[in-house]
């Protein structure tokens, strides 16, 4: 989760780029995402151990769903 002055940087930018407004919720959701590609492109895979960090600090990591 990005602190709140992230998320309010990231929705003044996307408002100067695309004139569209976004509310906090939105704009959480798209910085989130735009951070994810970031980590999933520049640093690669995740290792085992440090999906359990993951998890344990920001709640998301492996899917209850994945079949790993």
């Amino acid at each position: 989760m990005l602190p709140k002055k992230a998320i309010d940087q990231f929705k003044e930018l996307y408002k100067k780029r695309y004139n569209i407004e976004l509310d906090d919720k939105e704009a959480e959701f798209r910085a989130n995402n735009i951070i994810n590609l970031y980590k999933a492109v520049y640093l690669g895979p995740i290792s085992e151990n440090n999906q359990v960090e993951l998890k344990n600090q920001y709640g998301y990591g492996k899917s209850k769903l994945s079949n790993k």
